[in-house]
């Protein structure tokens, strides 16, 4: 099934690496207009050359979501711009590595302000435009840590299963006019943020990163790493118009760790 989203205008956030890059990427080449949020000019202005290169249309919008000033404006900007907004992708996330009864006061805030505050503040604030035309979609990327919990990575597992409850209870609020909010769980991805992370949880462990990365692999029924691109599949389709009767769910994109 070919999804097309040609008019629809995309809001990505993290969108200058992993997940997001690759949502971004599909999204594009499906017809959508998409606008990439993330806090770094370059990195954002390098992927939307990327897409606009193989043929798509793409905004770079550096900006930093957890200032609300900057998100109120990104929001009136897109929205006076393209005169609307289809669609919203949450993905911009920070990780912690550490144990509970060493964690941070601080880098537990940080991890929350980024996983939980800003997206809901975003997508309060480009609801109101969806509200307005009673059509839209709102995609949260989750993880399944939410559900099975992560040592050491407790601070993100628990900003991720808020972000489940968010969706169920915001999916509950709009389900009469027009919009479907889902969360997207993936297990453990190849991508760069990921990686970074998972080098941290190897050191905690005192191993390698590839002593930890077989532990990681081994864990898994199919025996592998998630790839960006299954997330971003399934992102863009539910963006698409047959999607519409996917509605308040966490789908996992893990490779049956959670059975």
């Amino acid at each position: 099934m070919n999804v097309d989203l040609s008019e629809q205008i995309a809001i990505v956030t993290g969108a200058s690496r992993g997940i997001g890059r690759e949502i971004a990427r599909v999204a594009a080449a499906a017809g959508a207009h998409v606008v990439l949020v993330a806090r770094t000019a370059g990195d954002v202005e390098r992927v939307a050359a990327e897409i606009e290169a193989a043929g798509g249309h793409a905004t770079a919008w550096p900006a930093d979501i957890t200032d609300p000033t900057a998100t109120a404006e990104l929001v009136a900007g897109v929205a006076a711009r393209f005169g609307r907004i289809d669609i919203l992708v949450n993905n911009a996330a920070a990780t912690y590595v550490a144990n509970v009864m060493m964690g941070k006061a601080d880098r537990w805030r940080a991890v929350y302000e980024l996983n939980v505050f800003a997206l809901v503040n975003l997508t309060q604030a480009v609801l109101k435009h969806m509200i307005r035309r009673k059509q839209g979609r709102i995609i949260n990327v989750g993880s399944v840590s939410a559900e099975l919990g992560a040592s050491y990575y407790s601070a993100y597992a628990s900003s991720k299963a808020a972000v489940d409850g968010f969706t169920r209870s915001l999916a509950r609020e709009v389900a009469k006019l027009g919009i479907t909010v889902n969360s997207i769980r993936p297990w453990h991805v190849e991508a760069e943020d990921e990686n970074e992370a998972m080098a941290a949880r190897a050191k905690m462990f005192g191993k390698t990163t590839e002593e930890y990365l077989e532990k990681v692999i081994a864990e898994s029924p199919q025996q592998r790493l998630i790839t960006a691109r299954e997330v971003a599949a399934l992102a863009v389709f539910l963006m698409s118009h047959d999607a519409r009767g996917i509605h308040g769910q966490a789908l996992n994109v893990c490779g049956g760790t959670s059975m």
